[in-house]
């Protein structure tokens, strides 16, 4: 991320030997080129001072010479300091600008090496991802015991959502309807806004759909009819399901545990229950533990360009070809956690946990390295179309410019 190594905010130009006084000395003399012509189209008089002086410029200097003679004009002149801007025409400097922010710059040893430490940080973490959640649930465990969590359930009581009759009870309840699943908002909203639990159930082959009003005691459901009240008993009575063992169905799990396919009921709730309570495939385990890893990895990445930045412009704002080097890293690390995953996954599952080897997967990863490669393939197919024109065609551009009949006409004033 250094400037030797090609990671700059500017282009690469060529050294400090008077190629821009060049250019910018140029540039004056076909502006006053440019001006004569136009006086003499328009039937003006001709300032023959600047022709004079452009007809007379000295020919067959080298390179040096050249040099000199334009920065002597430069001093007597007092042109001052030359500048890109100076050069180019807006059209041309846009596109410079977006050949700036198009460019690849190189991975150095140094970006090799926090691809690789942030690569292995994120594959122990799944690996240890067993130890991460279990030391995650012990301290969701502590949270559960406070006043404030307590009077939330006191608080969240005969909601509908938690019906357990017959077809919908058991450890894999929350996996059984709408009501735990937090892909599934609206619906859960409104069962507690009518007081009323609706589910679906399969009896030999046919879909049973049910309406409960009533706990198994008879009771009826607390009925909330009021949209906010709704809304906040409904995230503390989530929040309050969230820090036990069995956590919340992953978003969307539950239509899983609905489809009309029996196996695959099956295994939505098997994933969801797993061998032993709280080992199953849930939010906590699910989403929040493998995502400790990820922002592990995001953090270490985006620190280090960051700072690289900062320490090169004063900025911790990353330019648009830096911003594209930091996702292809990003990717080259997430792709080692992941692959690590799917691995462990897969060697769990022939061992015998069968469809609980889903809740291996590092489902947040394997989402951001899916993200992250549509992302630097667009970069690539911009890089592609924003380079800058070949030698040929810039030649092209430039002679068609001497084809125009205005050309024979400058020619005539100058000599």
């Amino acid at each position: 991320m250094s400037s030797r190594d090609g990671d700059t905010d500017e282009p690469p130009l060529p050294p400090d030997d008077g190629f821009i006084e060049n250019l910018n000395a140029l540039s004056r003399d076909l502006d006053d080129i440019e001006d004569v012509a136009a006086s003499a189209l328009a039937g003006e008089s001709i300032d023959h001072s600047v022709s004079r002086r452009i007809a007379n410029t000295p020919s067959g200097l080298t390179y040096a010479e050249l040099t000199t003679f334009h920065r002597q004009r430069r001093e007597t002149e007092g042109w001052g300091k030359p500048e890109l801007a100076d050069i180019l025409d807006p059209a041309a400097l846009q596109q410079l600008e977006e050949w700036r922010g198009s460019r690849r710059f190189s991975w150095d040893r140094s970006d090799l090496l926090v691809v690789g430490f942030a690569g292995l940080l994120g594959a122990l973490g799944n690996l240890y991802a067993n130890r991460v959640d279990t030391a995650l649930l012990s301290g969701l465990s502590v949270l559960k015991t406070t006043d404030q969590l307590r009077r939330w359930e006191k608080e969240t009581a005969r909601l509908p959502i938690d019906y357990t009759g017959v077809g919908f009870g058991g450890p894999a309840h929350r996996v059984r309807s709408a009501g735990h699943d937090i892909g599934r908002f609206l619906s859960a909203l409104d069962q507690i806004r009518t007081g009323t639990f609706e589910g679906t159930w399969w009896l030999d082959g046919q879909r049973m759909v049910a309406e409960v009003t009533t706990t198994r005691s008879g009771l009826p459901f607390a009925r909330v009819p009021e949209r906010r009240l709704a809304l906040v008993l409904l995230l503390k009575h989530w929040a309050a399901d969230f820090v036990t063992p069995m956590s919340l169905p992953l978003p969307g799990w539950t239509l899983l545990a609905q489809m009309p396919d029996p196996d695959l009921r099956k295994f939505a709730l098997d994933a969801y229950a797993g061998t032993n309570s709280g080992e199953g495939l849930n939010l906590r385990s699910g989403i929040v533990t493998p995502s400790l890893g990820m922002l592990a990895t995001e953090i270490l990445i985006s620190t280090c360009h960051h700072l690289a930045a900062f320490r090169a412009t004063g900025s911790a704002r990353l330019p648009t070809a830096v911003s594209a080097k930091q996702q292809e890293m990003l990717l080259a690390a997430h792709a080692a956690a992941g692959a690590i995953s799917l691995s462990k996954a897969a060697a769990v599952a022939v061992t015998g946990e069968a469809a609980v080897a889903v809740r291996h997967l590092n489902v947040p990863v394997l989402l951001r390295i899916g993200m992250l490669a549509l992302k630097v393939r667009s970069d690539a197919a911009a890089r592609a179309q924003a380079g800058a024109p070949s030698w040929e065609q810039l030649l092209s551009d430039e002679a068609s410019t001497w084809t125009l009949p205005e050309a024979a006409i400058i020619a005539d004033l100058l000599t």
